[in-house]
């Protein structure tokens, strides 16, 4: 279980996919959660592959997300 206070690891790849089936740019995407564009391109690539807590919670709800793991990385992919 993860813990609210623990930067989260988040699937960069997984969040441009879900964006990109939505239709959503990464300008758009970045003001529905509150940061630049920039800093989400970094996310999408991998470059920023942990997050705070508040910024994980804001992008699963601009993405309507409901379960944490939808975007967390898989270690078991990830070998």
């Amino acid at each position: 279980m993860a813990h609210l206070h623990a930067s989260p690891e988040i699937d960069g790849h997984r969040i441009r996919e879900l964006r990109q089936q939505s239709g959503l740019s990464v300008t758009a995407l970045a003001r529905r959660i509150g940061i630049t564009p920039q800093y989400l391109s970094q996310i999408e690539r991998g470059h920023r592959p942990t997050v705070s807590p508040h910024t994980f919670t804001q992008i699963r709800a601009a993405m309507g997300v409901g379960d944490d793991e939808t975007l967390r990385i898989n270690l078991a992919d990830a070998a």
